[in-house]
């Protein structure tokens, strides 16, 4: 019976060259496509048509856009670095604080990182870090306590910091060697029920690299994540299979 292929399917990664890993569901797929390329080498003689051809280079690409994002795709996918779980690094975007005694103690001060700015929350006039002793407009930090000149006591300001927390996961970018890279096969999987009948068609892919992520972040627009890879034969000289249920 006549096959169909409608939607984007299920796709999902999953790493090969280190074991223990959890398989990755690259999930709210918006589409994804593969690009079977042949280079062709063709033999001419004194005629203008080609009067042999031979098979040269053969590459299998892919792309795939994708919304729900995971730290284990990006990271065993793409990076190959180290996630660590229950880790991490928080951003506090404007907490609303009143000067009072000269001093904020701002509310994640038990596990603060870094300062990124404090603003006057009526003017939007930026203060001046120092290391100490400030003066009206300016404030010093540590441990999470901003101190600010006496003059300051009673302004309402905006404070921009990192902090960690004991959730999520972390993962931790180092500046790696050249040459090894994530190992991963491929699945895609796409259903299609034509007059009752359902058809799927399943594409697996052994061994694959990955050559970009990109995160396109937008305002008043969803992040849909953008993914590149292409196949390899795998340590068996196999690449992979295509099955339909025609």
């Amino acid at each position: 019976m006549t096959q169909f292929a409608f939607g984007s399917g299920t796709l999902i990664g999953k790493r090969t060259d280190v074991t223990g890993l959890p398989p990755c569901l690259l999930g709210t797929l918006q589409d994804v496509s593969l690009d079977f390329d042949r280079k062709i080498e063709t033999l001419l003689g004194q005629y203008n048509m080609a009067v042999a051809a031979g098979g040269g280079e053969f590459k299998i690409t892919g792309k795939a856009k994708f919304a729900r994002l995971q730290a284990t795709q990006i990271n065993n996918l793409f990076l190959g670095q180290t996630l660590s779980a229950n880790s991490m690094l928080e951003m506090t975007t404007g907490e609303s604080d009143t000067v009072a005694s000269g001093a904020v103690t701002v509310a994640n001060s038990a596990t603060f990182v870094e300062d990124y700015g404090v603003f006057y929350a009526s003017t939007g006039v930026q203060l001046s870090p120092v290391a100490s002793s400030p003066t009206q407009g300016q404030y010093s930090v540590a441990s999470g306590v901003y101190s600010f000149n006496t003059a300051d006591n009673g302004a309402a300001v905006l404070i921009y910091y990192s902090y960690t927390v004991a959730s999520g996961n972390k993962i931790a970018l180092a500046n790696q060697f050249t040459g090894p890279l994530p190992m991963f096969e491929i699945s895609l999987k796409e259903t299609f029920n034509y007059f009752g009948t359902s058809k799927d068609l399943l594409v697996k892919l052994n061994a694959c690299v990955s050559s970009k992520l990109s995160l396109p972040f937008s305002n008043q627009k969803f992040t849909v994540a953008e993914f590149d890879f292409q196949a390899i034969a795998d340590s068996s000289n196999n690449i992979g299979t295509i099955s339909l249920s025609e």
